[in-house]
């Protein structure tokens, strides 16, 4: 039997079989700890890792001095939302704001924040899964310090206008901050002329290793003063405590240069493809595409089906297809997504919404076998429910 086609790109990309190579070589060969600089071999893996962020730096147009690494883009998220808290708190600025279709990682710290007494406005969507700017102007004040909006969500793969956003926030004397990691091998970002302060990354959303990131921090004007979250040894100006973990960082600078080199290929073919699979099950099912179709990632759809049921798809199709429910299931009961409820309430459209994320390993093959599994499931879950 042959491999379920995969479609899960948003949760998680495969590793690039370069970035594995160096990830292997560097396990293999730069095992020293790069913080013993005093002898020759942690200075090699010192080296490697300065590398990589030179690599990182390059794609992204920031300083390599404006980057600290991290385990994933859930820890860069908490050092950028937390660790800029108190700054800004001591600057009088305790309001922060932020999206109700933010990343868990996102949400949470502002719930948590929020318990030491922040005070924290949640922007809605429209069913566009958009922010309005005109809401943000309205609830800036004097003391708001931080706001956090994502690049690209993770469930619709809709695009936020994070640059007029950011200026709006610099303008009103805020910190940005922006979730990149599900843009990050797909949307171009040029940090150095941006009104962006903060932005999270992470590998395995753009073909690199799991259990590595990176945060960028602005040390232009203004120069954003964090707080750690993590406490020990001091590595990465001490803004982050723990062993780096050089092989994966190595990844994580391969993967982000071969992002430089593949991006207007990969937007343009896997767009493509996308578009097409969009467009074959439009003709062969009742189905209504959830977000905004113009901003958005090239390689997202999220899409409901008229009377189907996204676990029951999925456990039918385990064999054939890998895709994600927009809804998350436990024991007890479903629990239908925060993002999509944000854009619909809570509705059948809501709840029966899935996510199909394309990626370079999709080929033109695939999209009419995948629409022939869809129609063939979504048929007898259909059948089983008239009967």
């Amino acid at each position: 039997m042959s491999a379920p086609i995969y479609l899960d790109h948003n949760a998680s990309t495969p590793i690039d079989p370069d970035v594995l190579e160096t990830i292997v070589r560097v396990s293999r060969d730069s095992y020293a700890n790069p913080s013993s600089v005093e002898h020759s071999q942690g200075s090699a893996a010192a080296r490697i890792v300065e590398t990589a962020r030179a690599q990182i730096a390059a794609q992204i147009n920031c300083k390599e001095t404006e980057l600290v690494f991290t385990a994933g883009s859930t820890e860069a998220n908490n050092l950028a939302i937390l660790g800029a808290f108190r700054t800004v708190q001591e600057a009088g600025r305790p309001h922060l704001i932020t999206t109700k279709i933010e990343h868990p990682s996102v949400l949470a710290c502002f719930d948590h924040l929020e318990g030491q007494g922040a005070r924290v406005t949640r922007l809605g969507v429209d069913e566009a899964g958009q922010i309005s700017l005109d809401e943000l102007t309205e609830v800036l004040t004097d003391e708001t310090g931080l706001v956090s909006i994502m690049a690209a969500n993770n469930e619709t793969g809709v695009l936020q206008p994070i640059l007029q956003a950011g200026q709006i926030a610099e303008n009103a004397g805020a910190l940005f901050h922006t979730d990149f990691s599900q843009a990050s091998a797909l949307v171009p970002l040029d940090l150095k002329n941006s009104p962006i302060h903060l932005a999270s990354f992470s590998g395995h959303k753009a073909y690199g290793p799991k259990g590595v990131g990176v945060l960028y921090r602005s040390i232009r004007k203004p120069r954003v003063n964090l707080a750690p979250v993590m406490f020990g040894g001091g590595q990465e100006k001490g803004l982050r405590a723990g062993t780096l973990n050089t092989p994966g960082i190595a990844g994580l600078g391969h993967a982000f240069e071969l992002i430089s080199k593949n991006m207007e290929r990969d937007r343009e073919r896997i767009c493509a493809l996308r578009d097409q699979l969009e467009k074959e099950l439009k003709e062969t099912l009742q189905v209504q595409i959830n977000g905004n179709t113009e901003a958005r990632l090239p390689n997202t759809m999220s899409i409901t089906i008229d009377g189907v049921v996204p676990q029951a798809l999925m456990q039918k199709l385990r064999n054939n297809l890998c895709f994600s429910a927009s809804s998350a299931c436990s024991t007890e009961h479903v629990e239908t997504s925060h993002v999509l409820l944000a854009m619909f309430g809570d509705t059948p459209r809501a709840r029966n919404a899935f996510r199909l994320g394309l990626g370079r390993q999709t080929r033109q093959e695939e999209i009419s076998e995948i629409v022939k599994h869809f129609a063939r499931a979504s048929s007898e879950l259909l059948l089983l429910r008239t009967n």
